[in-house]
């Protein structure tokens, strides 16, 4: 009589033992199919596929020598000057001294040659990963090239802004291959399965550094360190865990940094070796102060440089973005780049960089094309294949 109650209508108890038969089968269909095999994990020795694409991304640079012959210097010592800066890697040194001959453009208003220096720094710029200075100055170089109606230089400003893009995104993607086999890395120790961990913690730690995410290869050198304590191979571990703390604290994470130090004081190093390691921390640090206020102070010269650029003062213009150059000279690289977003922010932001780069290689692509120059316009085109 109770059931009646909770069941007063017939159908619903049918409904229920039909809906209890039907959970009951397919209870026992998925006890009857068996489960698949887990997956193998594959501990050989990892590969940075992303590493072709950056070498091939750099064979498309312009030469050097040519943008400087097409700057009509007519001064060898200078050019010469000029390319052996460049070609050594001293890119900031080139950059004060290419803003000075800018300068001296501005002041006899000779904007084509302004336009091809900007042009030439632009690309210098994205093969020294300066990525936000390198869109400044090819905006720059475009903006001249359009107000002096030139349409290979603008197929070229337009070719180098696609370069720019591609690079964003190669070095997004790199930084997340990196930062994906760190982790692979750290699954292979956890599981046991030490083949291969040091060469491919080490490889993990050179792609962060060649991309310039100071911070990630420390991390990296952390693991590396923990890797040999738990061999209880003191030595190597004492230099992975001194050369992470290094690498925090020369990024600006002093924090972490310390963190790392107490670590190795917990595990028994000597003495000597952290008062040592404490010292090169604290020189590292009170660089990275320096260099902030510099650059500081730089990126107030920058502001000014457009102060006096809307009042018309030209000269006082240039002066400032000179003395900006200057200052950031003196700075390390670690300090500029010692803030790099998350691998999930530049990853997402590197999608729109596709698009961006495809539109301007399209309109670099019509522009030589337009002036018969077929060759700029295939090259161009052809750098489409290493958008994706």
């Amino acid at each position: 009589m109770k059931l009646k109650e909770y069941f007063p209508d017939s159908s619903t108890v049918v409904q229920l033992i039909l809906l209890l038969i039907g959970a009951l089968w397919f209870i026992s269909r998925q006890i009857d199919v068996p489960l698949p095999a887990p997956p193998t994990a594959d501990f050989s020795k990892l590969e940075l596929y992303e590493e072709a694409a950056m070498y091939r991304i750099e064979n498309t640079a312009p030469d050097i020598g040519e943008q400087i012959q097409r700057l009509k210097l007519y001064d060898y010592a200078l050019e010469s000057r000029i390319q052996a800066l460049l070609d050594d890697g001293q890119f900031k040194q080139a950059r004060t001294l290419l803003l000075e001959l800018a300068a001296q453009a501005v002041e006899v208003d000779n904007e084509k040659q302004l336009g091809d220096i900007l042009l030439l720094l632009g690309g210098v710029a994205i093969d020294e990963q300066e990525i936000n200075s390198a869109e400044l100055l090819l905006q720059e170089a475009l903006e001249i090239a359009i107000r002096q109606n030139d349409p290979m230089s603008m197929g070229r400003s337009y070719q180098q802004l696609g370069r720019l893009n591609i690079k964003t995104r190669a070095l997004a993607r790199y930084a997340a291959e990196a930062y994906d086999q760190l982790w692979q890395v750290r699954n292979q120790i956890f599981l046991g399965e030490f083949r291969n961990v040091e060469s491919n913690l080490q490889q993990v730690i050179d792609a962060n550094v060649k991309i310039k995410r100071f911070g990630a290869a420390a991390a990296a050198q952390e693991t590396m360190a923990d890797y040999h304590y738990r061999f209880h191979d003191n030595y190597q571990a004492e230099q992975a865990g001194a050369e992470a703390a290094k690498l925090y604290a020369s990024s600006g994470q002093l924090a972490r940094s310390n963190r790392v130090i107490e670590k190795l004081a917990g595990q028994g190093m000597a003495t000597e070796q952290l008062q040592n390691l404490n010292r090169e921390i604290d020189d590292l640090y009170r660089q990275i102060q320096s260099d902030s206020q510099q650059m500081g102070r730089a990126k107030d010269l920058q502001m000014l440089y457009y102060y006096h650029l809307r009042n018309g003062d030209s000269r006082s213009a240039w002066q400032s973005r000179i003395e900006a150059s200057r200052m950031l000279a003196q700075t390390s690289e670690r300090s500029m780049f010692q803030r790099q977003a998350e691998v999930m922010a530049i990853s997402y932001t590197s999608n729109f960089a596709m698009e961006r780069a495809e539109r301007y290689l399209n309109q670099a692509g019509e522009l030589f094309s337009g002036l018969g120059a077929e060759e700029n316009a295939v090259e161009a085109l052809d750098m489409q294949a290493l958008i994706y």
